[in-house]
């Protein structure tokens, strides 16, 4: 499930730059409890960007302090939403490091490609 940061950064009406995605068509379902992992992520270098499911009408990716925060979309056949199906790519480079991310559709369509690093 989501962190409240993700509610901090979700984008209002559409999707603008600087976030990136194609569909945002619920509310975040954050979870109620926060731990402080957020912090503590966001002060990682190593760390760029964290991937969440839980809401199957979201699959943007907006900034928050020096991480990205990201959803990965409605991808199966069970759950709510009639969504088109997809998936959140992500392909790691070594070096130099590069993570860029996009949205595979079922149907073979690619777009909201993003360059998390």
């Amino acid at each position: 499930m989501p962190s409240k940061a993700y509610k901090s950064v979700a984008p209002k009406i559409g999707i603008r730059r600087p976030c990136v995605g194609s569909i945002n068509k619920e509310k975040v379902s954050a979870q109620e409890a926060e731990t402080g992992i957020m912090d503590l992520l966001a002060k990682r270098t190593s760390v760029k960007a964290i991937f969440v499911g839980h809401n199957h009408g979201l699959d943007w990716c907006c900034p928050y302090k020096k991480l990205w925060l990201c959803y990965a979309r409605h991808t199966g056949y069970g759950g709510y939403g009639d969504w088109p199906r997809g998936a959140r790519i992500l392909e790691f480079t070594h070096k130099p490091f590069s993570l860029r991310s996009w949205i595979r559709m079922e149907d073979g369509n690619v777009h909201s490609e993003v360059v998390l690093s």
